[in-house]
């Protein structure tokens, strides 16, 4: 018993002991362990900052879903930053402790209280750390707002009223053709896209086929549009076309939407299949739009739907929108003088987009007055006189005079001068511009970077749009907008045939009319299929005023362009795609021209004379078959700016003497060239300015590995100015390679091809990271390269817009498992939610081994559109059902792969099926 008393007496007073002095043992010491704290302190930190990163880019991920932020997720990053902010004050105490003779003075209080508070914070940051690490979801997706929205009630816009009334007349079988008329920029192709998507979504017909009739239609145009469009056979004429065209349509229900008609059009002649109606249980319908209620006459309109202006309160809400809030809260009076603006404007919606744009930033009332009198002497002087269109383009025309210098106006002008409803590539267009004169960017870095700045304020001004399929690529008018640029052209609609633009069947018409070109100061003659050619003589003689001329897109060019030396004032000259196999003859007499543009033509040689047109500064020969280049041309043409002879198999030996040559220009900005030697490649980084915009490095003769240089990367002339990397050979690896110690950016590289490589295995990255070496690159072709197994490099790339894989036969999976991705880089990738963060576009076309495309946990947030074609054993499409992105408007795939596809849920299948098309 003793014994017992004994050691229970002895454990308490353990206990006690511990209790005691095990506190007082750790206070003791908090003065001598301060450093280490504070360091373990900033290491947990900094690991609590990364996991804020990267819960941060899940939250992210799920926001561009269309999820929320869970309130525990979105609590954490307040607690985090909190406890961040009181870790930064600690540190500071740390580093101001009281100094003595140049050192930190051993001041223990102060050590102490230090050394305590950071054990303390230490315990909630590592908590905060673990709470980060355990959250399995971050966002939710919130149940939808259900609100009532009563069929003609104010709060209805115009808008869904008119496009419920048109879905009315379609859906109804005692109506055939349709009409939405009323005048320019009012809405009316807004409201016929928005009856094309809502029926693209819908079973009720086979085929919904939108095209474009425009001013100067003709039934060969409307036939060239459908066969551009959709893929029609080829007829040899009018009637062999319409028979192919009401072949396809005869056994189909179908929906024709024909956008801005002028005038009648026989469309039994175009080859659609009459009686419309419901014919043998097919339905057939049309719906049309034109500004003319009598053109809805003449179309046999049975019901019609007129787009009317915006009242009042709408116009004035649009306008307000577009000026900004900034500017119309900036003086009291500009809100009253805004309604005076928008009551001039008479509720139209492009005249109130593209002005209110034009007035945003002024705030000053008397800018507002002076636009309001503009607005009003047009109108009063125009009102009796003028057509309709006139008045438009009076009231239109403050956006042009609000342009801030008369280089941009002509910038805006020189728009016109490619046909109607045609995307616009931005590097042409700068180019374009560049070859009349009205760019000047010998002191940029990147001469086409001026040019982007531009149609950047045209872009802000909304007289031109984003256009086209190539999404940032390209740019178009609005055809009002266009009508006006050419009748400010023609000054304001007082003289006539200054500018000519034609395409298609009109082209041969206006060369008919030969008294018209004695005038014409700038013609455009463009074919937009690429298969007519030019029955007449190619331009009159006593075309005397003719200083531009554009002709593109025509076979049979040829003989036509002879006697060029009559044209002595040109000094624009473009006739790329044309068939040519030769230079234009007397090109020596051209002494005005300063832009001569030759590309995609079949030419194979460059005559001497060439270099006696010394003003000659821009110089496109890319995409012909020249294998021979006289040597001292190019060192003649002193004045030359930017070449081409991209895509060319210049021999060795000219190449390399050429090179030289262009070393030696003093105005040269920009270059583009195929290079067939890895030692003219090496001559090119060795030389002190080469600024190299688009290079292939086509190595047919040589099986070494593709190496892509740190020299290369960290050229300042090559990071400023490469905008397309074209890589093809015998290599069986490319090898990129950067310096850790240097700045690796190709900053302006956009467009990356590599094809043709059938040895090629790998893509190896050293010291790079994709993402970085690649910040803007938007569209990525990979082709023909057979032994590829996967491109799970691709991952992350910022800008990446448009994705294009051709023919890798050993490709099984595209991205292979994010684990497996990052260890085959190195560790290059970071440890973030897997995306794709700005692709649109992904077609995958004859990988036969395909299986999946990448795992269902990689992200696509901004993913429109996806194009399959003969990858017969794909199983997966790469979502899960609460993953399909917003944008997804289109899949596109054969009926085979549909069928055979493996679905994890049935919600996925039926989310997708509406989008998919055969």
């Amino acid at each position: 018993m003793d014994s017992l008393i004994t050691f229970l007496s002895n454990t308490a007073t353990s206990a006690i002991t511990a209790v005691c002095i095990e506190p007082i043992s750790r206070n003791i010491t908090y003065p001598f362990k301060v450093s280490d704290n504070v360091k373990a302190l900033e290491v947990a930190t900094s690991r609590l900052d990364s996991k804020q990163v990267d819960v941060k880019n899940r939250v992210d991920m799920e926001e561009l879903q269309g999820l929320t932020i869970m309130k525990d997720v979105d609590q954490w990053f307040t607690d985090v930053k909190g406890v961040i902010g009181e870790v930064v004050e600690i540190k500071k105490r740390y580093d101001e402790r009281s100094r003595c003779l140049g050192s930190r003075s051993f001041n223990c209080w102060s050590n102490y209280r230090i050394s305590k508070d950071t054990a303390k914070k230490l315990t909630e940051v590592q908590g905060l750390y673990d709470r980060g690490s355990n959250f399995e979801e971050v966002a939710t997706r919130l149940p939808p707002r259900v609100q009532a929205l009563p069929v003609g009630s104010e709060a209805v816009s115009t808008e869904v009223v008119g496009l419920q009334e048109i879905l009315r007349y379609i859906d109804n079988d005692q109506y055939n053709i349709i009409g939405i008329w009323g005048m320019g920029g009012v809405g009316k192709t807004h409201l016929l896209g928005l009856v094309h998507d809502h029926y693209k979504r819908s079973s009720a017909f086979d085929s919904v086929i939108f095209v474009t009739a425009s001013k100067e239609c003709s039934i060969e145009k409307l036939q060239e549009e459908l066969c551009k469009k959709y893929s029609f056979g080829q007829g040899t004429d009018v009637e062999s076309q319409a028979t192919i065209i009401s072949t396809y349509l005869s056994n189909r229900n179908f929906l024709i939407l024909l956008d801005d008609v002028w005038e009648q059009i026989d469309l039994q002649r175009v080859g659609i299949p009459f009686p419309l109606g419901l014919v043998n249980q097919f339905r057939r319908k049309v719906v049309i739009t034109t500004r003319s209620s009598v053109v809805c006459g003449q179309m046999d309109v049975q019901k019609s739907h007129k787009v009317a202006g915006l009242d009042d309160e709408k116009a004035l809400c649009l306008f307000n929108k577009m000026v900004g809030d900034e500017t119309i809260n900036s003086h009291h009076l500009i809100k009253s003088l805004a309604i005076k603006v928008v009551k001039e404007l008479d509720g139209l919606p492009l005249a109130l987009k593209t002005i209110g744009r034009s007035m945003h930033g002024k705030k000053n009332p008397s800018a507002w007055d002076h636009a309001i009198d503009l607005l009003q002497k047009s109108h009063l002087h125009e009102i009796e006189a003028c057509r309709e269109e006139d008045k438009i383009y009076n009231k239109l025309k403050l956006s042009y005079d609000s342009l801030k210098t008369s280089e941009l106006q002509d910038c805006f002008l020189a728009c016109s001068l490619w046909p109607e409803d045609r995307c616009i590539d931005k590097t042409e267009l700068i180019e374009c511009w560049m070859g009349l004169g009205l760019l000047d960017a010998s002191d940029a870095e990147n001469p086409y970077n001026p040019g982007h700045i531009l149609i950047e304020d045209l872009l802000s001004a909304c007289l031109l749009e984003e256009g086209g399929t190539n999404y940032s690529s390209t740019v178009k008018m609005h055809d009002v907008i266009r009508d006006m640029a050419l009748w400010l052209a023609h000054d304001s609609g007082k003289t006539r045939d200054k500018w000519i633009v034609r395409r298609g069947v009109g082209v041969n018409q206006v060369l008919h009319q030969q008294d018209r070109w004695c005038h014409v100061e700038r013609a455009t003659l463009m074919d937009t299929m690429g298969s007519q050619h030019l029955v007449d003589e190619f331009i009159p003689c006593d075309a005397n005023k003719l200083h531009f001329l554009m002709v593109r897109n025509f076979t049979e060019v040829e003989p036509r362009v002879k006697n060029m030396g009559f044209f002595c004032t040109l000094a624009f000259l473009d006739l790329s795609h044309c068939g040519l196999i030769s230079f234009p003859q007397d090109i020596s007499k051209l002494v005005n021209l300063r832009h001569l543009n030759l590309s995609g033509n079949k030419i194979s040689s460059v005559p001497e004379d060439l270099k006696h047109v010394r003003n000659l500064r821009n110089l496109f020969l890319g995409y012909n078959h020249i294998a021979s280049f006289p040597l001292g041309v190019i060192s003649e043409l002193k004045e030359l700016f930017t070449i081409d002879l991209f895509m060319n198999k210049i021999s060795v030996e000219d190449l390399t003497w050429l090179i030289k040559e262009i070393t030696c220009l003093r105005k040269i900005r920009s270059v583009c060239v195929t290079l067939q030697h890895a030692t003219q490649f090496r001559s090119i980084l060795e030389s002190s300015y080469f600024p190299i915009r688009s290079l292939e490095l086509n190595y047919v003769n040589e099986t070494d590995i593709i190496l892509i240089p740190s020299s290369f990367i960290e050229n300042s002339a090559i990071q400023n100015n490469l905008y397309e990397l074209v890589l093809r050979g015998k290599s069986d690896k490319i090898e990129m390679k950067g310096s850790q110690m240097s700045y690796c950016q190709l900053k302006y590289l956009e467009l990356l091809t590599i094809d043709g490589m059938e040895m090629l295995e790998e893509i190896s990255w050293q010291n790079l990271a994709p993402k970085d070496l690649f910040p803007r690159l938007s569209r990525l072709y990979i082709g023909n390269c057979a032994k590829l197994k996967n491109v799970s490099w691709i991952l992350y790339l910022p800008c990446l817009q448009s994705l294009f894989i051709d023919t890798c036969e050993n490709i099984i999976q595209l991205i292979e498992p994010f684990d497996s991705a990052a260890s085959a880089t190195q560790g290059i990738m970071e440890m973030l939610t897997p995306t794709f963060p700005s692709l649109k576009l992904l077609i995958l076309r004859e990988l036969p081994k395909l299986q999946i495309i990448c795992e269902q946990s990689i992200m696509f947030p901004s993913l429109e559109e996806i194009v399959i074609d003969s990858c017969p054993r794909l199983k997966k499409l790469p979502f899960r059902s609460n993953t399909v992105p917003s944008n997804l408007r289109s899949i596109v795939l054969e009926k085979e792969i549909w069928e055979n596809l493996e679905w994890e849920d049935n919600d996925l299948k039926q989310a997708l099926q509406p989008l998919t098309h055969f």
